[in-house]
């Protein structure tokens, strides 16, 4: 029975080409807006490399500092003794990943024995850094615990920038000179897309070796810093109890402090939240923006819907006689209604399949404008490479469960209410329809 209502719906299309291109067309749109809005949230929150852990992490960025008397007050990220004092001995965390923001300073490599200068972003972390995020090794290893202690100076760089300073040859244990100062290669990874700006990098090396770094930060208490931390939680740990349990840590740090107070606002995140906290001195309402951002995604999907709407409600109008006809000759209404359901199914499917191809090359063509909402925040001296866009950060289950309910929904919009009332108009009124 439905493939018959589906080879009748075919052939209707294939005889009002013009009204299907359009209506495809408008599909197509609305699915397009709402997948490229998908995707770049997708790479927001989804767990992509080497950030594999997104959901099972918690970040701490910023904090406040306020007189108990008087009005000064300053924010700003976060010191490494904070981040060590607060969350250091929690169950369930099992590591905590720290990365020191050197502010306003560019940093070029000069390979050994040669005279060029290269550009390149560098991340100064600590050794949990490795743990956090799951960055593939092509040579060597991680810089250990000593090696941050002391201060050497260890460095892992990305697989192509090895091939750009020493090509074809095996960089691990050979020297780099980082403005000036001799570095040995400790280990390579696989190259990490600028879309994971929190991880993203060309050379990684101890903060311990930055000429301006501090542990206990910059103010009085020591609370504050140059520091981001990621607390990585054991799979095996509830993560809202340890939430719940860092926020009670830092609460107890706060009382410890005299003569001001000190907070985190809510903080740690969780990985989602954290990429909608913008401001070091502001907290962050995150229910209303779930729904900012929801009511965004019902608008692309409500204002095609209607206008697509219209148009069937339009070629239902001309489709009265043919209806009135086999009603007249015992169709029921349930039948008819199938009918005009199975062809505004195939026109969203076709809409949505053109959609999302559509989306899948909008996405590729503003790969640097998606860079830029992604990756704010991160300093990389005003230079940006061409983002890397891996088939599996767009090919992935969750656009197409996106894609699959936004067919439906607008099938749905779009099509019942003009069925239903053109397949429940009398018998006599649709013979005589013109």
């Amino acid at each position: 029975m439905y493939k018959l209502y589906f080879k009748q719906a075919w052939n209707l299309i294939r005889q009002e080409r013009l009204f299907s291109l359009i209506y495809i067309g408008g599909t197509g749109l609305s699915v397009t807006m709402v997948m490229v809005l998908s995707i770049v949230f997708y790479l927001k929150v989804a767990s992509i490399y080497p950030e594999t852990n997104r959901s099972r992490m918690l970040v701490a960025k910023s904090g406040v500092i306020k007189k108990q008397k008087g009005d000064g007050s300053s924010s700003g990220q976060l010191s490494m003794q904070m981040l060590e004092s607060a969350f250091g001995g929690l169950k369930g965390i099992e590591a905590i990943g720290a990365v020191y923001e050197n502010f306003n300073t560019e940093y070029f490599i000069r390979p050994e024995n040669r005279k060029e200068e290269i550009p390149v972003a560098v991340r100064f972390v600590n050794r949990d850094f490795w743990t956090v995020f799951s960055f593939r090794f092509l040579e060597g290893k991680p810089f250990t615990e000593a090696d941050l202690q002391s201060g050497i100076k260890a460095a892992v760089i990305s697989r192509s920038m090895a091939r750009q300073l020493f090509g074809a040859e095996k960089a691990e244990g050979k020297y780099i000179s980082l403005n000036f100062r001799q570095y040995r290669v400790c280990g390579v990874v696989e190259d990490v897309s600028q879309i994971t700006p929190v991880s993203y990098g060309q050379l990684w090396v101890p903060y311990t070796t930055s000429p301006s770094y501090s542990t206990t930060g910059w103010e009085s208490t020591g609370m504050l810093g140059r520091f981001q931390g990621f607390m990585l939680v054991d799979k095996e740990a509830d993560i809202n109890r340890v939430k719940r349990e860092a926020e009670e840590s830092v609460t107890r740090l706060d009382h410890s402090l005299p003569d001001v107070t000190f907070s985190l606002m809510g903080q740690p995140d969780k990985y989602w939240q954290s990429v909608f906290r913008r401001w070091s001195s502001q907290p962050v309402d995150f229910t209303k923006v779930v729904l900012q951002y929801a009511l965004i995604f019902f608008m692309f999907l409500i204002v095609p819907a209607v206008s697509l709407s219209g148009m069937a409600d339009s070629r239902m109008e001309r489709r009265l006689a043919e209806m009135g006809v086999r009603r007249a000759f015992g169709a029921p209404v349930q039948s008819l209604m199938k009918q005009v359901l199975a062809e505004n199914f195939i026109f969203t499917l076709l809409g949505g399949l053109f959609g999302l191809l559509l989306s899948y090359l909008i996405v590729m063509l503003s790969r640097s404008w998606i860079m830029l909402v992604l990756a704010s925040g991160f300093d990389n001296g005003g230079r940006f490479e061409d983002v890397t866009l891996s088939p599996s950060m767009l090919m992935n289950g969750y656009v197409f469960v996106v894609t699959l309910v936004v067919c439906f929904l607008l099938n749905l919009f779009s099509a019942l209410i003009p069925a239903w009332r053109a397949a429940h108009r009398q018998i006599v009124l649709s013979l005589n329809a013109k």
